[in-house]
């Protein structure tokens, strides 16, 4: 009976890959979807898990969000979020802001979410002055958590606390590793491509950050057709299911150590 086992162990182990065993997961969520009718249809009909994050009052939010999850595309709340002031930043419509009352915040974020009935979660659309503050971080994970939704830090601001607020109201979450189009040139998005794909292997996953630039989706639309044999495309809530049960409450020598400028990655404050 032992040798039968050991027969079958070697057997089914035969039809293991060494790709299929060393496989790291890219998450690919596209931003600022909503103004472009004709980019969304690009945006679902890419080829496997992408996770798409609808600006809550865009003109064609509601419309796109129904033909992804239709195509079986995961659905964020790209949240807008009070920027640091710069002239070519401007405020998105229902930008959570410093200045909100905690009811008008809250009825603001309730708006947005209503307006994108199909999200499971949500991340930051600017957000380089509201994330650095906890007082707006809180009252924003309390309302995340009593729903069920998880959060995705975009980084847009090395000083942000937004991850780790989560983790201290368990909020699921995760954090973008690269931001893929930060310069929309060819050359520049495939070396960002490139990056995301060493994190990827270093770490297990990475979390890149895109938009959709007509340069992104061409870039796009070739590179995924043929992905790497160790590289799996996946969406940000089936990483987070796989990663549950590492999502714990931090202690606060470990909230120090997360927040410390030593450990903060830079990345341009949007």
């Amino acid at each position: 009976m032992k040798r039968l086992f050991q027969a079958c162990v070697f057997a089914s182990s035969a039809f293991i890959t060494p790709s299929a065993m060393l496989a790291a997961e890219l998450v690919l969520v596209v931003d600022d979807v909503g103004y472009h009718l004709d980019r969304a249809r690009r945006l679902v009909d890419l080829p496997g898990n992408i996770t798409l994050g609808m600006l809550p009052f865009a003109p064609h939010t509601p419309d796109i969000a129904r033909q992804a999850r239709r195509m079986n595309k995961e659905v964020i709340l790209h949240q807008p979020m009070e920027p640091i002031p710069a002239p070519h930043v401007r405020a998105e419509r229902g930008t959570l802001t410093l200045a909100m009352t905690p009811e008008r915040f809250e009825s603001q974020f309730a708006r947005a979410l209503a307006n994108v009935p199909e999200a499971v979660g949500v991340n930051n659309h600017t957000g380089s002055l509201l994330t650095q503050h906890r007082e707006p971080m809180n009252l924003l994970m309390g309302n995340i958590q009593r729903r069920g939704l998880f959060f995705l830090d975009s980084r847009t601001t090395p000083r942000t606390v937004a991850e780790t607020t989560a983790r201290e109201w368990r909020v699921p979450t995760l954090r973008r590793d690269v931001f893929l189009d930060h310069d929309p040139s060819t050359a520049a998005i495939s070396e960002a491509y490139d990056q995301a794909l060493r994190v990827a292997r270093r770490k297990g996953y990475a979390v890149v950050i895109a938009h959709p630039y007509r340069t992104t989706l061409d870039f796009l639309e070739g590179e995924l057709a043929e992905l790497p044999a160790d590289i799996t495309l996946t969406s940000l809530g089936n990483l987070l299911n796989k990663r549950q049960r590492r999502v714990r409450q931090l202690d606060r020598t470990s909230l120090a150590r997360l927040e410390s400028p030593a450990s903060r990655s830079r990345s341009p404050a949007r």
